[in-house]
């Protein structure tokens, strides 16, 4: 009769078992954040560098444009631009080009979102102020968290609340404001700059979607489908809108638009880019608040310095109330 083998039986919990490798991996782990931290803060001082360019091109081009046609012209090359950094980028890294239905389906909400959010962004200016403009393009935030709300079920913290209520007292000092600069201010600028809001609430959205759906997409994928096919929709539109009027050819300035395209399409390019790669390294409320709260505040100072807009203790005011309510929308989301 042979003796039968016992298997010695393992033990139930190890949680004693002194782990010998955490603390080497906490060294290194710090050391790489340790490493990584003049990287971080060289990419938030070039979103800032973007920032400044895109405010000072922003204004110039909604003053270059003079009519409907000029403006789907201008924002189709400017688009084009945009896809064509975001190819190079692609053949830079020579991952390939793998697109799926859901990729190309946001991709399109989210180009559709920017162009919209252009668009009413140049044609509030001319009848608003830079700092009115930037803060309620920064206020989009307000929609992917509204959304959430309505859609998902998703709690509305008390302090968002509060930052919502701060918004409106901030728009309220700004829209005042604007009227005191640009007599010709009207409902007309209101619409825009709600549309601004929606359009800019809309795209960031898409960018959460992206995310949540494709997790390991490509971002430079996304974005020259993005940017090209918007492009593509719009140099069609163009095409079909016929010749530009003789009125509208003068008062348009086609030599500064050529100029401010290339310009803002990097510059929005970049920061897109830039953002998206600081996402997993920095706490998401410093990245915004430095990002867009730095935006509003670099939009005032170069519309007072270049354009003339009288910086007053109004309008001050109402900016840093308009910083505020986005920071605490944004850290309690």
């Amino acid at each position: 009769m042979q003796a039968r083998k016992i298997k010695p039986s393992k033990p139930e919990n190890l949680s004693f078992v002194p782990d010998l490798q955490r603390p080497a991996a906490d060294a290194m782990m710090k050391k790489k954040r340790n490493e990584a931290i003049p990287l971080v803060l060289v990419s938030l001082l070039l979103i800032l560098l973007c920032r400044v360019i895109q405010a000072f091109f922003s204004k110039r081009s909604s003053n270059a444009v003079g009519g409907i046609r000029t403006m789907v012209a201008y924002l189709s090359y400017q688009n084009t631009i945009s896809a064509v950094a975001g190819l190079v980028l692609i053949l830079w890294a020579g991952k390939g080009f793998a697109v799926d239905m859901r990729t190309a389906l946001i991709s399109c909400l989210f180009g559709s979102m920017i162009f919209f959010a252009t668009f009413c962004n140049i044609c509030a200016m001319k009848s608003g102020t830079v700092s009115l403009c930037s803060v309620f393009g920064t206020a989009g935030i307000l929609v992917p968290i509204l959304a959430g709300a309505v859609l998902f079920g998703t709690a509305v913290a008390p302090m968002q609340v509060l930052g919502i209520a701060l918004f409106l007292v901030s728009a309220w000092i700004l829209i005042g404001s604007s009227r005191q600069v640009y007599t010709n201010f009207s409902i007309k600028t209101v619409l825009l700059l709600l549309g601004m809001l929606l359009a800019n609430g809309g795209s960031m959205l898409a960018q959460q979607l992206f995310a949540a759906y494709v997790p390991d997409g490509d971002v430079a994928v996304f974005s020259f489908l993005s940017f090209g096919l918007i492009a593509l929709l719009g140099w069609t539109a163009r095409a079909l809108m016929g010749p530009t009027p003789e009125e509208e050819k003068d008062r348009s300035e086609p030599r500064k638009l050529a100029l401010c395209g290339p310009a803002l399409a990097m510059a929005v390019f970049f920061i897109n880019q830039l953002s998206t790669g600081l996402a997993g390294k920095i706490a998401p409320a410093i990245l915004f608040t430095v990002s867009c709260g730095g935006s509003t505040i670099i939009s005032t100072l170069v519309a007072a310095w270049v354009y003339r807009e009288k910086l007053t203790r109004r309008s001050t005011l109402g900016v840093l109330l308009g910083i505020v309510a986005i920071v605490l929308i944004k850290v309690f989301e």
